[in-house]
């Protein structure tokens, strides 16, 4: 397999209120100048390590992106003029039209278990918001598990279900843009808008373990965030070194064994990394790195 350093890496910067060694782990992201860096930031206390981080991670000049959560501190840092494109993170109930500033131009919606029969509304709001894109991510399954213990990806019945709920009449994508990280939820919303959908509702696609990677709070690094597997520390070895490893060779030639449109999958958010995790497809050890994840839960410390 040839090898290549990632070009999009994805950071959760805080967690729970704990933010880890947030001025080294972006050194090390710097050190292998990626193309695109997604930063997830949830609390005020990422917020405030968002000038240290951007100031180091700017020197290989990336695209940035920022998703975080409707705080006063976050609309603040907006404010800042960092040029950094910010992705305002809406929550199961909230309404675009009395929580998002004036202008936001990109919000994120992650449905899970608990959450996709929101997505309809969630879907009319965002048509009559001012914001011009929505980014549907899958659920982060190394939060999910150090929050909860179990990933809570929705089933297909619920997709369905879902679906027959949206009212095409009510949502309008003219000028706007939907981004899904689902293969199945696409494939469903651009059955939905047929008339749009091809045009206005982007799949993303597979990059975990070649062009993307994941990195934690602590510095843990994963092929994806819906992937719980751990690859290796930023904290302890070079991003270089761990990208080169053995094992993020057999996670990758793993997933890509495995058709998309698969059984296994549409049970899996229409995630082939999430479908070989919970078939135990990849080896023991594997599997017992990823429940690191679960005890590293601020409810287990």
């Amino acid at each position: 397999m040839e090898f290549f350093l990632p070009t999009h890496v994805r950071w959760d910067v805080d967690f729970g209120g704990r933010v880890g060694r947030p001025k080294r782990i972006a050194r090390q992201i710097r050190e292998i100048a990626p193309q695109f860096v997604e930063l997830r930031i949830e609390g005020d206390k990422g917020i405030d390590e968002l000038s240290a981080i951007f100031t180091e991670i700017h020197k290989c000049n990336p695209k940035i992106e920022a998703t975080v959560g409707l705080t006063a501190r976050a609309v603040a840092a907006s404010r800042w003029g960092y040029p950094i494109i910010f992705l305002w993170a809406i929550e199961g109930g909230d309404t675009f039209s009395r929580c998002l500033p004036e202008d936001a131009r990109a919000v994120s919606f992650a449905p899970d278990e608990e959450t996709i029969h929101l997505l309809p509304q969630v879907l009319e709001d965002f048509a009559e918001s001012g914001a011009k894109e929505l980014h549907l991510p899958n659920v982060n399954a190394v939060r999910a598990l150090a929050a909860v213990g179990h990933i809570p990806v929705a089933s297909s019945g619920q997709f369905r279900e879902m679906s027959r709920k949206l009212n095409p009449s009510r949502i309008s994508l003219v000028g706007k843009r939907i981004v899904v990280h689902d293969f199945f939820l696409c494939r469903l919303l651009r059955n939905v808008f047929p008339d749009e959908g091809g045009k206005r509702v982007e799949f993303s696609g597979c990059e975990a373990g070649s062009r993307l990677a994941y990195v934690d709070w602590d510095g843990n690094v994963y092929p994806c965030d819906s992937i719980p597997i751990r690859l290796g520390n930023l904290l302890e070895t070079p991003f270089e070194r761990i990208w080169g490893s053995p094992q993020r060779m057999r996670v990758v030639e793993a997933i890509h064994s495995v058709p998309v449109d698969c059984d296994s999958c549409i049970a899996h958010s229409g995630c082939r990394g999430l479908a070989y995790f919970a078939s135990e497809s990849f080896d023991k050890r594997e599997s017992r790195d990823s429940q690191e994840v679960a005890a590293s839960s601020p409810k287990s410390r």
